[in-house]
């Protein structure tokens, strides 16, 4: 047992009662169970209000007066975003502690007491009081302060640059039925040029109406610096020879001026999130350190405090890694010997985050840059190219961390003790 499970269990030890809490959008039920998990009262419900988390607090209170209680856990599944103002509500009551159980291990755990797969909300909320008795809860993270509005902008920015990146597909789309030679030409189909072409003459008849001198014209007046005249004259003398389809093209137009709008708001709204996330990140003290690191950028540091918070909570990089569901398992039984493969089990939006980042360091950072080759070229059991880079993500982790919680820049020299230098200059 790791010392994490073993102070759960003592927390369960010296708590008089445990509350299993089934969250739904309007209306919750709760049960409340004994350490040793005999059911103290029967499922009751209470409404996803002021009024109805008092009625639960007051419920708590009147169940256990008898057992002179000190302390209770909460437990609950966190479902949605729908559990986050109870938690933080029942979080500001002393006496009361609230902890978090995996959803999965609540489907995986429904069967155990009746052997039958019913579904209920009375019935899950006594199975979550149980998973909570047996210790196999998590304490969740509420950030607060600067940290809740980096959250926040981070995961605004992911929601629009999932928009953004479905519209270019729809614009693409498009592109290829009615003029499928321009993504030939233009292959950033979101280029200032591009979207000035896709405005004003988007397809082959509107181009030749235009014309070459026209169209060059046309260009030098809106992009004015940045464009490639070669570009241009391109675009046109595609547009001659175009086998794009000419059916629907009136609705098409509209429907690809929507897309191009839809767009150009779409960008308008990643940068100013983008000067927001800026702005948020030098509050919290850690921009300067983290940027001195060569690859990591104001916007990939501030999506990446977002997801994490205050490094400070974290005991070791390990334990960052581990939150990611970056941490290595295998899947062994007597002589068979399977795989080491990542858990997986953490937030799928940081590993997402640390992986771009170590493939932009990767590309970048001369020291990640020689880890991530020797990594792939050593002798000894060398590692596939995603293999590499989960390896050099840790080594990314461990760096930040480091530099964060010391309040120290970026040193090169300092990267790779002697062991592993030796090891880089032999490979």
């Amino acid at each position: 047992m790791n010392k994490s499970q073993d102070a759960k269990f003592h927390a369960i030890e010296t708590t008089d009662a445990i509350v299993g809490i089934d969250i739904a959008k309007n209306t919750h039920w709760a049960v409340i169970i004994s350490p040793l998990g005999k059911v103290i009262t029967k499922p009751f419900s209470f409404n996803n209000n002021k009024k109805g988390f008092k009625s639960l607090v007051e419920n708590v209170k009147t169940s256990l007066i008898p057992m002179r209680f000190n302390n209770v856990i909460i437990g609950m599944e966190p479902t949605g975003h729908y559990w986050k103002c109870l938690a933080r509500y029942l979080k500001e009551i002393e006496w009361i502690k609230v902890v978090t159980v995996n959803p999965k291990h609540v489907k995986d755990s429904k069967e155990l007491d009746d052997n039958c797969q019913t579904k209920s909300d009375r019935k899950d909320c006594i199975t979550i009081a149980r998973i909570v008795k047996d210790a196999r809860y998590f304490e969740p993270y509420l950030p607060e302060g600067i940290w809740a509005e980096l959250r926040n902008m981070s995961n605004t920015r992911q929601e629009i640059v999932r928009k953004s990146i479905s519209v270019k597909c729809r614009i693409i789309a498009t592109i290829d039925e009615y003029f499928p030679e321009y993504i030939k030409v233009f292959k950033k189909i979101d280029s200032r040029t591009s979207m000035e072409i896709l405005k004003e003459c988007p397809f082959p008849e509107d181009i030749k109406l235009k014309g070459k001198e026209g169209l060059l014209m046309h260009i030098k007046q809106t992009v004015k610096r940045g464009y490639s005249r070669q570009q241009v004259i391109d675009i046109y003398d595609v547009a001659v020879d175009s086998i794009g389809t000419t059916e629907g093209i009136k609705t098409a137009k509209v429907q690809l001026d929507i897309y191009v709008e839809e767009q150009e708001l779409l960008e308008k709204q990643i940068r100013r999130i983008e000067e927001q996330l800026e702005e948020l990140l030098q509050e919290t003290g850690y921009c300067e350190n983290m940027i001195s690191i060569k690859g990591i950028g104001i916007v990939s540091a501030a999506q990446l405090i977002g997801e994490l918070g205050d490094l400070t909570r974290f005991k070791s990089y390990e334990q960052i890694r581990r939150y990611a569901g970056l941490n290595l398992v295998e899947n062994s039984s007597g002589i068979h010997q399977g795989k080491t493969s990542i858990s997986r089990r953490g937030r799928s939006t940081l590993r997402s985050i640390l992986y771009r980042i170590a493939f932009t360091m990767v590309n970048q950072n001369e020291e990640m840059k020689q880890l991530y080759k020797y990594l792939k070229e050593r002798k000894n059991n060398p590692l596939k190219s995603k293999q590499a880079l989960i390896a050099v993500i840790g080594k990314v982790l461990q760096i930040i961390y480091t530099i964060v919680i010391n309040n120290t820049k970026y040193e090169a020299t300092r990267v790779f003790n002697l062991e592993r230098l030796e090891q880089l200059k032999v490979a």
